[in-house]
């Protein structure tokens, strides 16, 4: 009698377990997908903004797109920034992989009441750049030189390289991530990556991966129209 109810036991805890971790791989998969199909629309939407300069030029001579539907920040004395996104590399003129997804986040001082939201694309346009931004984490203006794209400012590849690994936009100037990029940093997300490519990756092969998901081909689609 005690066996069976030791069994039954047993078996009760294995099936919450395994619910359990089946239910969150299952948001993880939702998550992941929300991002891919909010990169559209903030795509669309910076396209719109006349107070970017040269977004497009960006675009079509990256080397890796950051894209961040919603990043927040907000506080009090102490402000906290953060949000989830993803990154698309190029493989060649007409050919991407991806999605690899990141967290962007940091901490601030000083008077602040309030939260504001805004959509962010970064264009990677070095490869030390985008080897930077797959470390473990990554802190702009200590591991990779970023800069923030505002009007009147202009593109061409030999200041580029020479200015900066990365260039950031923005639908809201009011951000941090309008302003400054100090102090901020990205870190890779392993349960977003691996709901959707089903593997945990490491930097070197997320460099070498020819994977595009099938939910991230009409993305690319658009960057492809852009470039065009």
């Amino acid at each position: 009698m005690r066996n069976n109810l030791f069994s039954i036991l047993c078996g009760l805890f294995f099936f919450l377990i395994t619910f359990n971790f089946s239910v969150a791989d299952e948001e993880d998969k939702l998550s992941s997908i929300q991002i891919i199909q909010s990169s559209e629309l903030t795509i669309k939407t910076l396209l719109k903004n006349e107070d970017i300069s040269n977004f497009r030029e960006y675009i079509s001579n990256c080397r890796g797109i950051l894209i961040f539907p919603n990043v927040y920040e907000g506080g009090l004395l102490f402000g906290a920034k953060g949000g989830n996104g993803l990154l698309l590399i190029r493989k060649s003129e007409d050919e991407f992989s991806g999605p690899f997804f990141f967290s962007i986040g940091g901490l601030s001082v000083g008077f602040q009441i309030g939260v504001k939201k805004g959509r962010v694309v970064m264009t990677i346009m070095t490869n030390r750049g985008l080897k930077s931004v797959l470390k473990e984490r990554v802190k702009f203006g200590v591991d990779v030189d970023a800069a923030v794209i505002s009007e009147g400012v202009g593109y061409s590849a030999e200041s580029t390289v020479r200015l900066a690994d990365i260039y950031s936009f923005s639908d809201n100037s009011g951000l941090f991530i309008g302003g400054s990029l100090e102090g901020s940093y990205l870190q890779p997300r392993g349960d977003l990556n691996f709901s959707i490519h089903n593997k945990n990756f490491t930097a070197s092969e997320i460099i070498k991966s020819n994977l595009l998901s099938q939910e991230t081909k009409d993305l690319v689609e658009l960057i492809k129209k852009i470039e065009k």
